[in-house]
Formats: structure tokens, C-alpha cells, sequence
């Protein structure tokens, strides 16, 4: 059965939203290795300023990897990071989980992450309600609902494929054709879906914010969209469907943080990753670990 999360916009809410992960065993196949050092650094700044963080699906490399524990083992210092924000109390945590396609075995059996996250519990999906009577509702979910090869009869052989031959094929670097992340195609079609849904619904929801395919949209154009209106091209930003992006770039995380202004939510895309500052009396280069805001 599905759970969901409902979340009560206040005017003191800050959210940072982060998905696809794919927290892995370290190997050559585990592609958030790189970025580790700068997703705990992102999620320090968050702890501090008092965001609630959402994992919005494939946190976990679970097709890759049969067994959580060497996935653990390689990234306890992550884990150790984000239990700063979980509270088992389910008011009060700072830590809300939703699965995807590639961690889904957490919708039956998260027993294992309760050893970790006493309490913890793990949704399909969070509703976030508007403080302003009558207003839009805001859908979180992971977004692999949309995608044919990775939700009902289309997940299995991707999983089977991913699981038996994909881990061997990725350390030569061959692309992964399962997944919306390296398709562009397959990326439109399912934003096209979602766009769709958040415009035509009868559940009062008048945004979404989905992961899953990679690829950070914002009002519904794509960060290369975006850059299309610069030189011209013809199309219309929409508020109503947004994506996190990922935390598997080559050399950056991105995410949506969620503020409150004049009780009405504010969204910004944001990116995490390094930044060189000269020191031209040394002639060398400070190398940091900085956020940047993409959008607005």
C-alpha cells in the first residue's frame, strides 16, 4: 500500500530536495563516489540552517548491488551525516525518505535501515499543503511512475539487466540504455507527462517536483531550454513541474530548496560542486566546495 507524507507549508519551512543519489560499494560502478566529499558538505550547510532534507528516490544503488551493507560500509561517514538530521520521532525529523526504481525494496522491507534510523519510516510519495486557504498542493515523488521501463513489467528486465550485466559494462564506460538519465528522449517524454499531470489533475496539486531522469528542469524548461530563450528560441517557463537533477554529474550535485516568502513557496535550483579562488600573491588556487543558484 502506498504511504504518503504530508508536509504543512509554515512560514518558517526550509526544505532542500536532493534525489538519485546511487549510493554504491565504491567500486568503478558506483557513481556518487566522486561526489561524496561534496554531498556531505551541501548537507552540513542544510543542517545548520535548519532545512529539512528530502531524499526523493534511488538514494540507494539497489539493482547494482544485491546487499545494502557493503553499500553502507563504503559510505558510513554519509549515513553518519544525514542521522543528524532523523529524529525517531516522526514530528520532529529533519529526514524525510521517499524510494525510487532502484531502492524500491524499501517499500516492503526497510527493516535494515531502522537499525540506522530507529523509527525511520520511507513513503512513496510527500504531499506539501500550502499555508493560504484553498491553495495548490505540491506532489514529491521520485518520477519512475512515468517511465515505462522502470515501473511495472518494464522494471523487472531493467533490473535483471542492470543487476547481471551493467556493473561490468559501466567500468568500460558504456552508457546505461535503461535509463531516462541517458536518453533525452525518453527525459522529454516523461516531462511531458508530468507537465501534463501537474496541469490536469483532480487532487488540487498544482506542482511537481520529481527526480529520476537526471536532468534539472525548472518551470519546465531544462537548464539547456533555459540557455535557448537567451538566443532567442520561443518557449514558455511554467511553474508547475520541476526536477532535482541528480548527484551523479561528473563534477556537481543540484537539488531544489523550498523557502517561504509572503506564505507562498519559494523554489530556487540549486548546484553544489567545486570552485578554485586564485590567490595571486601565492600564485596558487584555494579549492572550495561552493553553492551556486542556477534558477531564478
Amino acid at each position: 500500500m502506498a504511504t504518503i507524507k504530508s508536509i504543512a507549508l509554515e512560514q518558517d519551512t526550509k526544505l532542500i530536495i536532493m534525489s538519485d543519489m546511487h549510493r554504491g560499494d565504491g567500486t568503478g560502478s558506483d557513481d556518487f563516489a566522486h561526489n561524496s566529499l561534496i554531498y556531505k558538505c551541501a548537507l552540513d550547510y542544510y543542517l545548520k540552517e535548519g532545512f529539512i532534507y528530502i531524499e526523493l528516490g534511488d538514494a540507494e544503488e539497489l539493482w547494482e548491488n544485491k546487499t545494502f551493507e557493503q553499500i553502507y560500509i563504503t559510505h558510513t561517514s554519509v549515513y553518519d551525516k544525514i542521522k543528524e538530521f532523523h529524529d525517531p520521532d516522526q514530528k520532529n525529523t529533519r529526514y524525510i525518505k521517499i524510494w525510487g526504481n532502484h531502492d524500491i525494496q524499501w517499500k516492503d522491507n526497510a527493516n535494515i535501515l531502522r537499525d540506522i534510523f530507529p523509527g525511520i519510516r520511507i513513503y512513496e510519495a510527500a504531499i506539501l499543503h500550502s499555508p493560504i486557504p484553498h491553495g495548490k498542493r505540491i506532489l514529491l515523488w521520485h518520477g519512475h511512475q512515468a517511465d515505462p521501463k522502470c515501473s511495472g513489467h518494464g522494471a523487472a528486465f531493467s533490473k535483471f539487466f542492470v543487476q547481471n550485466f551493467w556493473s561490468c559494462l559501466q567500468r568500460y564506460g558504456i552508457k546505461d540504455p535503461t535509463r531516462a538519465a541517458a536518453n533525452p528522449g525518453l527525459s522529454n517524454e516523461i516531462d511531458e507527462k508530468f507537465y501534463q499531470l501537474a496541469m490536469n489533475n483532480d487532487k488540487n496539486i498544482g506542482i511537481i517536483i520529481a527526480g529520476h531522469t537526471h536532468r534539472p528542469v525548472y518551470e519546465n524548461l531544462s537548464l539547456t531550454e533555459r540557455r535557448a530563450i537567451e538566443r532567442g528560441k520561443k518557449l514558455k517557463p511554467e511553474p508547475v513541474y520541476y526536477n532535482t537533477g541528480s548527484c551523479v554529474h561528473p563534477r556537481c550535485i543540484t537539488g531544489i530548496e523550498i523557502t517561504m516568502k509572503d506564505s507562498t513557496p519559494s523554489l530556487k535550483l540549486i548546484k553544489w560542486g567545486h570552485d578554485a579562488t586564485p590567490c595571486p600573491a601565492a600564485e596558487t588556487y584555494t579549492l572550495t566546495i561552493k553553492r551556486t543558484v542556477l534558477e531564478p
